[in-house]
């Protein structure tokens, strides 16, 4: 493997989480297995306890019977019976030790004779044995004593296994098991964490082929599962499909706004051009007046642009203040008013049985009624009609807890809007065919669906059935 390739595996989150699991599962592996050793040592030893304990019970209740005679001839018996193993007695007075049996295999280590009191005031010599347990790494010593009735110490000891030898066989086994088992848990967890982590794997490729080669139909496959990864494959894709939705738009708004900037550019120059061929004031003067009104045609066309980008980012600045949506939608009609006049529309208000109040920019509502009211106008035949009116959706509405919200309604009887474009007609600088040859910028309906989302509002449209269109703002209530 190349310096290169093992970085890459070093640094692969499936290695990583294989690890991790072999690392656990060996920890869980050992910690029960240390568990079930001391689990298993203590059992040993307490049976071993108890079964001494027993026979340390048994002599003396002989002893208590039967005197020394009865325990020097059970103990005899017990040594020629078959299972049974030797065991250490010695019964200890306070001149010493008054009988001892003692256990084949232990080592008599010394025999010396001591001078010790005879209860008469006198002495007697006594031989006196040491005896060594024969200990080694293989064996422990087990000790039990009791005191008789007459004051005797009774004491059985018994040779016993050392645990850590006895359970030798066990530990071997599972330094060879533990460590099969945890290379096993290795190889699977690797299998395991590689098929989870697939899908993010899947995101790293899709997102590196986008910046290497900007082709933005690349999408990721999705998983069969439902699973978080699932989820943020799916989220990836919409995300990509904004995206890519996204830089489709702003490619044909700079194309239209490149359209639409070229005709007063054009024109600016072209009087300007005239006016200095010309020589004359008066054509200068006019070739002025032209591109100011050009110029104010483009800052207009700029402004509505940055106000409708920064409504869509949430930064647009609203002065909110409690305002009567019917009184600002009748202001803005009184500003067409003249228009309709002439191009003999009769523009109706509806107002409202009762003051419907919300909570916004006034200016902002305004400019939202008046594009409304100015795109009914514009398509709305000669001789035709503009409603406009403000009331409250019923109960149950889009409003966040079910009630009634603002409703303003501007409907005309003119051509309608086909289907196939009411989604298009928000978009910025979008117009439709049948809107080309009517003048504007093209951003009114986009400024009216910023300035009513800003608001927390919600703006539609739909043909009537009867004919016409019919744009609805809902907002909400103050």
């Amino acid at each position: 493997m190349s310096a290169g390739g093992f970085t890459r595996w070093r640094r692969s989150l499936a290695v990583r989480l294989s690890v991790w699991f072999a690392l656990l599962f060996a920890v869980g592996f050992t910690a029960i297995f240390g568990l079930l050793y001391w689990l298993l040592g203590q059992q040993l030893e307490a049976r071993e306890h108890e079964a001494l304990r027993m026979r340390l019970q048994q002599y003396a209740d002989i002893y208590e019977a039967r005197g020394l005679r009865g325990l020097q001839e059970r103990v005899y018996e017990d040594s020629h019976t078959p299972h049974v193993r030797s065991l250490f007695i010695r019964l200890i007075g306070s001149l010493g030790v008054v009988w001892v049996n003692v256990p084949q295999g232990w080592i008599e280590q010394d025999a010396q004779r001591i001078q010790v009191p005879d209860g008469w005031g006198g002495w007697q010599e006594r031989q006196v044995f040491t005896w060594r347990v024969p200990l080694d790494e293989q064996e422990d010593l087990a000790v039990l004593s009791t005191v008789l009735h007459n004051g005797l110490l009774l004491q059985v000891a018994r040779s016993t296994d050392n645990r850590t030898a006895l359970l030798e066989p066990l530990r071997r086994t599972f330094i060879w098991v533990g460590g099969s088992v945890v290379l096993v848990g290795f190889a699977v967890g690797m299998l395991a964490a590689r098929r989870a982590t697939r899908p993010i794997q899947n995101v790293a490729d899709a997102a590196r082929r986008i910046v290497s080669t900007g082709a933005l139909d690349v999408r990721v496959p999705q998983p069969r599962s439902d699973d978080e990864l699932a989820e943020l494959v799916r989220c990836f894709n919409a995300m990509l499909e904004k995206n890519a939705g996204l830089l489709r738009a702003m490619r044909e708004a700079l194309d239209n706004v490149a359209h639409d900037l070229r005709t007063p550019l054009t024109s600016m120059r072209g009087s300007a051009e005239l006016a200095l061929a010309r020589g004359d004031d008066t054509a200068m003067r006019d070739a002025l007046a032209d591109n100011v009104e050009r110029a104010d045609e483009v800052l207009r066309l700029l402004r509505a642009l940055m106000e409708i980008s920064e409504a869509e980012a949430g930064m647009l600045k609203l002065d909110r203040e409690p305002c009567d949506l019917g009184a600002l939608a009748g202001a803005a009609a009184e500003l067409y008013s003249d228009v309709a006049e002439e191009k003999q529309i009769a523009l109706t208000v509806v107002p409202a049985p009762e003051p419907v109040i919300v909570s916004g920019d006034p200016i902002r509502l305004r400019q939202v009624a008046a594009n409304l009211i100015d795109n009914a106008l514009k398509y709305t035949p000669g001789g035709g009609r503009v409603t406009v009116s403000v009331g409250r959706t019923a109960d149950g509405g889009a409003g966040a807890d079910g009630g009634p919200r603002a409703l303003l309604a501007v409907s005309d009887n003119g051509p309608g809007v086909p289907e196939a474009e009411q989604a298009r007609i928000w978009e910025r600088l979008y117009r439709a065919d049948q809107s080309r040859s009517q003048s504007g910028l093209g951003l009114g309906l986009s400024l009216v669906r910023a300035f009513v989302e800003a608001h927390g509002g919600a703006a539609r449209v739909r043909n009537a059935p009867g004919g016409g269109a019919v744009f609805e703002v809902e907002l909400p209530l103050e």
